[in-house]
Protein backbone atom coordinates (compact mmCIF):
# COMPACT_ATOMS: atom_id res chain seq x y z
CA UNK A 1 0.00 0.00 0.00
CA UNK A 2 1.00 3.35 -0.83
CA UNK A 3 1.29 6.45 -2.63
CA UNK A 4 3.87 6.89 -5.48
CA UNK A 5 4.38 10.26 -7.51
CA UNK A 6 6.01 9.58 -10.99
CA UNK A 7 7.52 13.21 -12.50
CA UNK A 8 9.04 12.53 -16.26
CA UNK A 9 11.52 15.10 -16.48
CA UNK A 10 15.05 15.75 -18.77
CA UNK A 11 16.82 18.93 -18.47
CA UNK A 12 18.06 20.31 -21.88
CA UNK A 13 21.54 21.20 -20.21
CA UNK A 14 22.28 23.45 -17.04
CA UNK A 15 21.00 26.45 -18.55
CA UNK A 16 17.57 24.48 -18.99
CA UNK A 17 14.29 27.18 -17.24
CA UNK A 18 12.34 24.01 -16.02
CA UNK A 19 15.78 22.74 -13.53
CA UNK A 20 14.47 25.77 -11.65
CA UNK A 21 10.51 25.32 -11.96
CA UNK A 22 10.73 21.91 -11.13
CA UNK A 23 12.85 22.53 -7.93
CA UNK A 24 10.00 25.03 -7.25
CA UNK A 25 7.51 22.26 -8.24
CA UNK A 26 9.33 19.42 -6.62
CA UNK A 27 9.17 21.28 -3.21
CA UNK A 28 5.74 22.01 -3.49
CA UNK A 29 4.44 18.58 -3.79
CA UNK A 30 6.64 17.49 -1.28
CA UNK A 31 4.79 19.98 1.54
CA UNK A 32 1.43 19.12 -0.39
CA UNK A 33 1.46 15.55 -0.62
CA UNK A 34 4.68 14.20 2.24
CA UNK A 35 3.04 11.00 2.44
CA UNK A 36 4.20 9.77 -1.26
CA UNK A 37 7.00 8.26 -2.60
CA UNK A 38 9.00 10.89 -5.03
CA UNK A 39 9.84 8.83 -8.33
CA UNK A 40 11.46 11.14 -10.99
CA UNK A 41 11.84 9.47 -14.59
CA UNK A 42 13.90 10.37 -17.36
CA UNK A 43 14.26 8.79 -21.08
CA UNK A 44 16.82 7.07 -23.36
CA UNK A 45 18.44 10.32 -24.12
CA UNK A 46 17.55 10.03 -27.61
CA UNK A 47 15.57 13.44 -29.43
CA UNK A 48 13.07 14.58 -29.17
CA UNK A 49 12.17 14.09 -25.39
CA UNK A 50 9.99 10.39 -24.73
CA UNK A 51 7.58 11.35 -22.13
CA UNK A 52 5.90 8.26 -22.27
CA UNK A 53 9.11 6.36 -21.69
CA UNK A 54 9.87 8.77 -18.66
CA UNK A 55 6.20 7.96 -17.08
CA UNK A 56 7.55 3.94 -17.50
CA UNK A 57 11.09 4.79 -15.76
CA UNK A 58 9.21 6.48 -12.90
CA UNK A 59 6.52 3.47 -12.68
CA UNK A 60 9.45 1.19 -12.46
CA UNK A 61 11.69 2.91 -9.61
CA UNK A 62 8.03 3.14 -7.62
CA UNK A 63 6.60 0.44 -5.03
CA UNK A 64 3.23 2.52 -4.65
CA UNK A 65 -0.18 0.65 -5.25
CA UNK A 66 -1.63 4.23 -6.11
CA UNK A 67 0.39 6.22 -8.85
CA UNK A 68 0.02 10.00 -9.38
CA UNK A 69 1.05 10.86 -12.86
CA UNK A 70 2.44 14.50 -12.08
CA UNK A 71 3.86 16.70 -15.38
CA UNK A 72 7.43 18.61 -13.96
CA UNK A 73 5.75 21.83 -14.61
CA UNK A 74 2.46 21.24 -12.82
CA UNK A 75 0.60 20.49 -9.23
CA UNK A 76 -2.69 20.13 -7.48
CA UNK A 77 -3.37 21.00 -3.93
CA UNK A 78 -3.83 18.88 -1.79
CA UNK A 79 -7.39 18.62 -1.37
CA UNK A 80 -8.06 18.22 -4.88
CA UNK A 81 -5.39 15.50 -5.17
CA UNK A 82 -6.55 13.64 -2.23
CA UNK A 83 -10.23 13.92 -3.85
CA UNK A 84 -8.61 12.45 -7.08
CA UNK A 85 -6.54 9.15 -5.09
CA UNK A 86 -9.53 8.47 -2.89
CA UNK A 87 -11.62 8.01 -6.47
CA UNK A 88 -9.12 6.20 -8.26
CA UNK A 89 -9.23 3.76 -5.43
CA UNK A 90 -12.78 3.10 -5.70
CA UNK A 91 -11.79 0.74 -9.11
CA UNK A 92 -9.28 0.62 -11.61
CA UNK A 93 -10.31 3.77 -13.75
CA UNK A 94 -8.18 6.98 -14.15
CA UNK A 95 -9.21 10.05 -12.50
CA UNK A 96 -8.23 13.05 -13.39
CA UNK A 97 -8.12 15.94 -9.92
CA UNK A 98 -8.82 18.88 -11.79
CA UNK A 99 -11.30 20.30 -13.44
CA UNK A 100 -9.93 23.58 -14.60
CA UNK A 101 -6.24 23.98 -15.97
CA UNK A 102 -4.29 27.79 -15.15
CA UNK A 103 -1.08 27.95 -17.21
CA UNK A 104 0.29 31.09 -15.71
CA UNK A 105 2.08 33.52 -17.66
CA UNK A 106 5.95 34.06 -17.75
CA UNK A 107 5.71 36.97 -15.18
CA UNK A 108 3.08 35.32 -13.30
CA UNK A 109 5.20 31.92 -13.04
CA UNK A 110 8.16 34.23 -11.92
CA UNK A 111 6.17 35.82 -9.12
CA UNK A 112 4.74 32.52 -7.72
CA UNK A 113 8.65 31.18 -7.85
CA UNK A 114 9.80 33.92 -5.58
CA UNK A 115 7.07 32.78 -3.27
CA UNK A 116 7.74 30.13 -0.51
CA UNK A 117 6.54 26.42 -2.08
CA UNK A 118 5.74 25.55 1.15
CA UNK A 119 3.38 28.59 2.35
CA UNK A 120 -0.08 29.38 0.88
CA UNK A 121 -1.29 29.01 -2.21
CA UNK A 122 0.62 32.29 -4.37
CA UNK A 123 -1.70 31.87 -6.97
CA UNK A 124 -4.06 35.04 -7.23
CA UNK A 125 -7.18 36.29 -9.39
CA UNK A 126 -5.32 38.21 -11.11
CA UNK A 127 -3.21 35.58 -12.84
CA UNK A 128 -6.16 33.45 -13.23
CA UNK A 129 -8.06 35.71 -15.34
CA UNK A 130 -4.77 36.07 -17.04
CA UNK A 131 -4.85 32.70 -18.39
CA UNK A 132 -7.18 30.85 -20.90
CA UNK A 133 -9.39 29.14 -18.67
CA UNK A 134 -9.11 25.23 -19.67
CA UNK A 135 -11.62 22.58 -18.90
CA UNK A 136 -11.28 19.00 -19.26
CA UNK A 137 -12.83 16.97 -22.69
CA UNK A 138 -13.13 13.13 -23.06
CA UNK A 139 -8.80 13.99 -24.18
CA UNK A 140 -7.72 15.33 -21.65
CA UNK A 141 -5.18 13.52 -20.07
CA UNK A 142 -2.03 15.44 -18.89
CA UNK A 143 -0.80 17.98 -15.78
CA UNK A 144 -1.96 15.35 -12.66
CA UNK A 145 -3.42 12.10 -13.19
CA UNK A 146 -4.27 9.17 -10.53
CA UNK A 147 -4.71 6.00 -11.10
CA UNK A 148 -4.11 1.81 -9.58
CA UNK A 149 -0.95 0.32 -10.22
CA UNK A 150 -2.94 -2.46 -11.43
CA UNK A 151 -4.96 -0.04 -14.04
CA UNK A 152 -1.97 1.33 -15.15
CA UNK A 153 -0.76 -2.03 -15.86
CA UNK A 154 -3.49 -3.11 -17.78
CA UNK A 155 -3.12 -0.89 -20.21
CA UNK A 156 0.52 -1.31 -20.55
CA UNK A 157 1.58 1.91 -19.22
CA UNK A 158 2.34 5.15 -21.78
CA UNK A 159 3.34 3.94 -25.18
CA UNK A 160 7.35 4.34 -25.19
CA UNK A 161 6.88 4.84 -29.22
CA UNK A 162 5.64 8.15 -28.81
CA UNK A 163 8.31 11.16 -28.79
CA UNK A 164 8.18 14.79 -28.56
CA UNK A 165 5.23 16.34 -27.83
CA UNK A 166 1.80 15.56 -28.40
CA UNK A 167 -0.92 12.66 -28.38
CA UNK A 168 0.85 10.20 -25.86
CA UNK A 169 -1.21 11.11 -23.10
CA UNK A 170 -4.24 11.29 -25.11
CA UNK A 171 -3.23 7.75 -26.48
CA UNK A 172 -2.97 7.25 -22.94
CA UNK A 173 -6.89 8.29 -21.99
CA UNK A 174 -8.19 6.57 -24.30
CA UNK A 175 -6.81 3.29 -23.36
CA UNK A 176 -7.86 3.93 -20.03
CA UNK A 177 -11.32 5.09 -21.28
CA UNK A 178 -11.56 1.42 -23.18
CA UNK A 179 -10.43 -1.15 -20.81
CA UNK A 180 -10.82 0.38 -17.53
CA UNK A 181 -14.10 2.24 -17.77
CA UNK A 182 -15.20 6.05 -18.10
CA UNK A 183 -11.93 8.57 -17.32
CA UNK A 184 -13.56 10.41 -14.30
CA UNK A 185 -12.59 14.33 -13.29
CA UNK A 186 -13.10 15.70 -10.31
CA UNK A 187 -13.84 19.67 -9.24
CA UNK A 188 -10.58 20.86 -8.48
CA UNK A 189 -8.23 23.18 -10.19
CA UNK A 190 -4.44 22.41 -11.17
CA UNK A 191 -1.41 24.79 -12.12
CA UNK A 192 1.13 25.03 -14.58
CA UNK A 193 4.33 26.81 -14.74
CA UNK A 194 5.29 28.89 -17.85
CA UNK A 195 8.10 26.76 -19.63
CA UNK A 196 9.02 27.98 -23.53
CA UNK A 197 7.35 25.94 -26.14
CA UNK A 198 8.96 25.44 -29.45
CA UNK A 199 6.88 26.00 -32.47
CA UNK A 200 7.28 26.29 -36.25
CA UNK A 201 6.26 29.10 -38.65
CA UNK A 202 2.74 27.97 -38.82
CA UNK A 203 2.78 28.20 -34.79
CA UNK A 204 2.20 24.44 -34.62
CA UNK A 205 3.90 23.12 -31.24
CA UNK A 206 6.80 20.77 -32.56
CA UNK A 207 10.48 19.60 -30.57
CA UNK A 208 14.22 19.41 -32.03
CA UNK A 209 14.17 16.91 -35.17
CA UNK A 210 10.29 16.38 -34.87
CA UNK A 211 7.93 17.94 -37.94
CA UNK A 212 5.50 17.35 -35.05
CA UNK A 213 3.50 14.97 -37.10
CA UNK A 214 5.46 12.09 -36.09
CA UNK A 215 3.39 10.75 -33.59
CA UNK A 216 -0.31 10.91 -35.91
CA UNK A 217 -0.17 7.49 -37.07
CA UNK A 218 0.25 5.76 -33.80
CA UNK A 219 -2.74 8.07 -32.29
CA UNK A 220 -4.78 7.13 -35.30
CA UNK A 221 -4.31 3.41 -34.27
CA UNK A 222 -5.31 4.75 -30.34
CA UNK A 223 -8.56 6.55 -31.56
CA UNK A 224 -9.75 3.59 -34.07
CA UNK A 225 -9.17 1.34 -31.09
CA UNK A 226 -11.42 3.24 -29.19
CA UNK A 227 -14.57 1.63 -27.66
CA UNK A 228 -13.10 -1.62 -28.55
CA UNK A 229 -12.00 -4.01 -26.08
CA UNK A 230 -10.45 -6.50 -28.34
CA UNK A 231 -8.50 -4.11 -30.74
CA UNK A 232 -7.55 -1.96 -27.38
CA UNK A 233 -5.95 -5.01 -25.93
CA UNK A 234 -3.80 -6.18 -28.83
CA UNK A 235 -2.67 -2.09 -29.06
CA UNK A 236 -1.62 -1.85 -25.62
CA UNK A 237 0.17 -5.93 -25.92
CA UNK A 238 2.80 -4.52 -28.19
CA UNK A 239 3.93 -2.51 -24.66
CA UNK A 240 3.46 -4.35 -22.19
CA UNK A 241 4.39 -3.42 -18.65
CA UNK A 242 4.09 -4.84 -15.18
CA UNK A 243 2.45 -8.49 -14.36
CA UNK A 244 -0.90 -7.57 -14.81
CA UNK A 245 -2.11 -8.85 -17.34
CA UNK A 246 -3.02 -6.60 -20.53
CA UNK A 247 -6.94 -5.87 -20.82
CA UNK A 248 -9.65 -4.95 -19.94
CA UNK A 249 -10.76 -4.75 -16.26
CA UNK A 250 -12.92 -6.48 -13.75
CA UNK A 251 -14.89 -3.44 -12.96
CA UNK A 252 -15.16 -2.14 -16.98
CA UNK A 253 -18.35 -0.86 -17.43
CA UNK A 254 -19.28 -1.47 -20.96
CA UNK A 255 -21.66 1.68 -20.98
CA UNK A 256 -19.13 3.90 -19.84
CA UNK A 257 -17.55 2.96 -24.16
CA UNK A 258 -18.13 6.09 -25.99
CA UNK A 259 -16.30 6.86 -29.16
CA UNK A 260 -14.59 11.06 -29.28
CA UNK A 261 -14.39 12.06 -32.77
CA UNK A 262 -11.64 12.80 -34.31
CA UNK A 263 -9.47 16.28 -34.01
CA UNK A 264 -10.75 17.01 -37.41
CA UNK A 265 -14.78 16.82 -35.60
CA UNK A 266 -16.28 18.95 -32.93
CA UNK A 267 -15.22 17.20 -29.22
CA UNK A 268 -17.56 15.75 -26.99
CA UNK A 269 -16.99 17.93 -24.03
CA UNK A 270 -17.46 17.03 -20.34
CA UNK A 271 -20.89 18.36 -19.13
CA UNK A 272 -20.19 22.62 -17.80
CA UNK A 273 -20.69 22.31 -14.08
CA UNK A 274 -22.42 25.52 -12.96
CA UNK A 275 -20.64 26.01 -9.55
CA UNK A 276 -22.24 29.11 -8.99
CA UNK A 277 -26.02 27.88 -8.78
CA UNK A 278 -24.43 24.86 -6.77
CA UNK A 279 -25.24 21.81 -9.06
CA UNK A 280 -22.34 20.29 -7.60
CA UNK A 281 -20.68 20.62 -4.31
CA UNK A 282 -16.96 20.62 -3.62
CA UNK A 283 -15.40 17.48 -3.49
CA UNK A 284 -18.43 15.66 -5.44
CA UNK A 285 -17.01 14.15 -9.27
CA UNK A 286 -17.68 14.30 -12.64
CA UNK A 287 -17.90 11.55 -15.11
CA UNK A 288 -17.49 13.27 -18.64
Amino acid sequence: MGISLLVPFRSNGPRDSRIKSWDWVRRRWEMLLPEAELCIGTDDGGQPFSKSVAVNDAYRKSTGDMLVIVDADSWVERENVLQGIENAYRREHLVVPWWRAWRLHRGHSQVVMAADPTGPLPVTKEMRDACVNEGPSPASCAMVLCILRTGFERVGGFDPRFRGWGSEDVSFGLATWTLLGRNEYSLGESFALYHPKPENREGMRIWKQDPGLLNMPLYERYRRAQANVNAMTALCSEHPIGPTPIGPSPTLNYSDLVLIPARDEPLITAPIVQETQGVMAEGESVRA
